[in-house]
C-alpha cells in the first residue's frame, strides 16, 4: 500500500519557494528515493521504519531488518554529503494489522536508527490509538536506549487522545516544543501533533 498522494513529491518539492535557513526534509525509504531527493535539492532526509513487522511490509514493502539495511545505506550516503537525517518509527503505540505493539520493539527500532546516525527519532502513534498510559510506558522504555534530547513524538488525534498524550510526554524535567499539522499523507488522515523532547 503506497500513498498516491505522494506520487508527485519531486515536482512539488522542486516547485516550492525556499526560505533561507529552513531545512526541507524529504522521506526517503531507499537509495532511489535519496538520489531523487538530493537531485531535487533536499536539505534534510527522513527515513521511516516501523515497530510492526506487518506494517513495515505493507508500507515500504520489506521486513524491519531489510528496512534497516536500506536505511543504513541512505544514512551513510547522507553523511558523505553532510545532509542531516531524521528517523521515524511508525506504530509506536499500535498497529492497524497487529494491534498492540510492545514498547521493547519500539525501543529496538529507535535505538538502531539512532545508532545508525539519525540525529532525532520521532515516535509515531500512526493510527491514534495511544493513551497517556501507553505513551508513558513506551517513552520510559525507549529512553533507556535513546537519549531524551534525541526523541520526538508524533501523535494522531483519531480518538481525541493526541493532546493528553503530548501532555504525558511533557514530563517534569523535559523541555518540549509542540506544534500541529494537518497530516494529509498519513494513513489516518487525521490532525497530527509533533512534540520534540529535550
Amino acid at each position: 500500500m503506497f500513498s498516491v498522494k505522494m506520487a508527485d513529491h519531486t515536482e512539488v518539492f522542486r516547485g516550492i519557494q525556499r526560505a533561507p535557513h529552513v531545512r526541507y526534509p524529504v522521506l526517503t525509504p531507499n537509495m532511489q528515493g535519496f538520489q531523487d531527493a538530493v537531485a531535487a535539492g533536499a536539505t534534510e532526509i527522513a527515513v521511516f521504519g516501523s515497530a510492526s513487522e506487518t506494517f513495515s511490509r505493507r508500507n515500504i514493502n520489506c521486513s524491519i531488518d531489510e528496512s534497516m539495511l536500506r536505511f543504513q545505506e541512505v544514512i551513510n550516503a547522507a553523511k558523505q554529503r553532510q545532509i542531516p537525517v531524521r528517523g521515524y518509527v511508525s506504530c509506536a503505540l499500535g498497529c492497524p494489522y497487529e494491534g498492540s505493539v510492545e514498547p521493547s520493539k519500539v525501543a529496538e527500532v529507535a535505538k538502531r536508527l539512532y545508532e545508525m546516525g539519525c540525529y532525532e527519532i520521532s515516535l509515531g502513534d500512526t493510527i491514534g490509538v495511544g493513551t497517556p498510559g501507553s505513551m508513558f510506558k513506551m517513552l520510559q522504555t525507549v529512553m533507556k536506549d535513546v537519549p531524551v534530547n534525541a526523541l520526538a513524538v508524533h501523535c494522531h488525534d483519531t480518538y481525541g487522545q493526541a493532546l493528553p498524550n503530548i501532555l504525558t510526554a511533557l514530563q517534569p524535567g523535559w523541555s518540549c516544543t509542540t506544534g500541529w499539522t494537518s497530516c494529509w499523507s498519513c494513513t489516518t488522515g487525521s490532525t497530527s501533533y509533533m512534540t520534540r523532547c529535550h
